[in-house]
């Protein structure tokens, strides 16, 4: 199965997808972006992206223990973040017409230089 390194501007795209169906932890989070095939470079790198998430005000924290005893943080999106994810998908289907209208004009790769 082919996987995808996933950009990290559109990492925060996927990540507030995520958590607009579901409040999570970072390591679910890797797990649910894994089963759409996007792979990031590890467990850790998940973890600077949803700082960022918070810092910016898309997210809500909080800690709950586990039945191990562990404290987990969950994150949650908030009304800020679904206006934010909402402008990213608009900008996400807008890319993706613009290529696909590229790609259907007939143009070949040599033609752009």
């Amino acid at each position: 199965m082919n996987r995808i390194s996933l950009i990290k501007g559109h990492l925060e795209m996927c990540v507030l997808s995520i958590l607009s169906k579901k409040k999570s932890y970072g390591y679910e989070i890797m797990k649910e972006l894994e089963q759409h095939n996007l792979k990031l470079k590890g467990v850790g790198s998940i973890y600077p992206i949803l700082t960022k998430l918070k810092d910016q005000e898309w997210v809500d924290t909080y800690r709950e223990m586990t039945d191990s005893g562990k404290v987990r943080v969950y994150y949650e999106i908030n009304d800020q973040g679904e206006l934010y994810l909402q402008k990213k998908i608009d900008e996400w289907l807008q890319l993706q017409s613009d290529i696909k209208s590229l790609l259907n004009s007939g143009l070949k790769g040599e033609d752009f230089e």
